[in-house]
């Protein structure tokens, strides 16, 4: 079975070029799998993980928003913002907490979109740190 070129990239800078056995993405309303020959789908990323895996290694990102293409055994992760694992700076359990608190207190719903986004973003990375242990 042909193997699935991969890329993943971040506004700041192409993440990720290679084969992979298998991607698995958080999508908008939960995780797809993909696999070679993978019918050509089109999706909205939401916050969470993408896991690339080649034999018994696999890559981590962490990402924000953004789409995933499939076409041709051709996998594309366009991301708001995405971070590898070996390159990320954790998040500290008082910086969850002050947004936490932050959320609590705030009324306008603009700031309340934008601390929900960070928290998600922030949980995610917690996440994947927690499950690279």
């Amino acid at each position: 079975m042909p193997e699935l070129t991969v890329d993943v990239i971040s506004p700041e800078k192409p993440l990720f070029s290679g084969k992979a056995d298998s991607v698995t993405a958080r999508a908008f309303d939960g995780e797809v799998g993909i696999l070679s020959g993978h019918a050509p789908m089109l999706t909205k990323l939401g916050t969470g993980q993408v896991v690339i895996t080649q034999g018994a290694s696999s890559t981590r990102f962490a990402i924000q928003s953004g789409f995933l293409e499939v076409a041709d055994n051709k996998v594309v992760v366009l991301s708001e913002k995405a971070v590898a694992v070996e390159d990320a700076q954790w998040v500290k359990a008082e910086e969850i907490a002050a947004t936490e608190k932050e959320l609590s207190e705030t009324s306008d719903p603009a700031r309340r979109e934008e601390l929900e986004q960070r928290l998600a973003w922030m949980r995610a990375c917690e996440k994947l740190r927690l499950d690279v242990k």
